[in-house]
């Protein structure tokens, strides 16, 4: 928790310099030279790019250390010391115990997402272009709005994790697994398909990985194009389903708590 809250401003000063140097760059060029720039300078020059990405990274270096450190072993805690018997025989209930928990990650992921945007925004509003100055803070609203789904997302599975067992190893390893493996599997198999002439690769498998959901409803709400048959409608279907589902389970345990009553 410390090392994210610490450390989650740190990028955003590579990518104020990455975006000045690269809007550099590009004017240091005549306009028909410009696509053969570096792939990481067209990156930088394009704000809602950058802040995407910035997002990512956010989230992957980030917001996975809050969850591990918070959120994926929060109940198991309490379960190994046995502090429902005191929470519950007072006037708590599960659904504000749960609650409580999940409104503390989310607290937390919120403040390291949004927080590094909004510096980014400012920065380059304040110091970049006049002319570009207002469409730069109108990046603040996706962020905003990402940053909360981010937010919702992340706190509400890494904390309905930790009930599924009293081992509080067992339920940050189980997370770590959740967060990396059908990520890392249905990026093996996408980058296959493509190898093996497909065009639009196999992205279906993307839909059991709740980061890379997150990250196609971001580019949609950055505007940014993606070639992918995965539209962020079926994204934003996958996580609710994904939040509804882990919620309840999460409450469902909960209730199954022996209690003093």
């Amino acid at each position: 928790m410390k090392l994210a809250a610490f450390t989650a401003w740190l990028p955003v000063i590579g990518f104020v310099i990455g975006s000045w140097a690269a809007n550099s760059a590009m004017e240091a060029v005549p306009p028909e030279a410009r696509d053969q720039l570096p792939p990481i300078v067209h990156l930088f020059a394009d704000e809602s790019r950058a802040l995407s990405s910035l997002f990512g990274l956010e989230t992957w270096f980030f917001v996975s250390l809050v969850t591990v450190g918070a959120g994926a072993g929060a109940i198991a805690h309490d379960r190994t010391h046995r502090a429902f018997q005191f929470y519950f025989a007072k006037p708590v209930t599960p659904e504000t115990y749960l609650a409580g928990r999940v409104s503390a990650i989310a607290t937390w992921v919120f403040a390291i997402a949004f927080v590094p945007a909004f510096l980014y925004c400012v920065a380059l509003a304040a110091f970049g272009p006049r002319e570009e100055a207002l469409d730069t803070v109108a990046l603040l609203l996706p962020a905003l709005v990402f940053s909360l789904l981010l937010a919702i997302v992340m706190s509400i599975a890494s904390v309905a994790v930790s009930s599924l067992s009293a081992s509080r190893a067992l339920t940050i390893s189980t997370w770590l697994t959740v967060f990396v493996v059908p990520h890392v599997i249905a990026g093996v198999v996408d980058v296959v398909s493509r190898a093996s002439g497909r065009e639009e690769g196999f992205p279906w498998l993307y839909l059991g990985s709740f980061t890379a959901m997150l990250g196609t409803v971001r580019d949609a709400l950055f505007k940014i194009d993606d070639p992918s048959a995965l539209e962020w409608f079926h994204a934003a279907g996958a996580l609710a389903v994904m939040v509804v589902g882990l919620g309840a389970l999460a409450l469902h345990r909960l209730r199954a708590q022996e209690v003093i009553t």
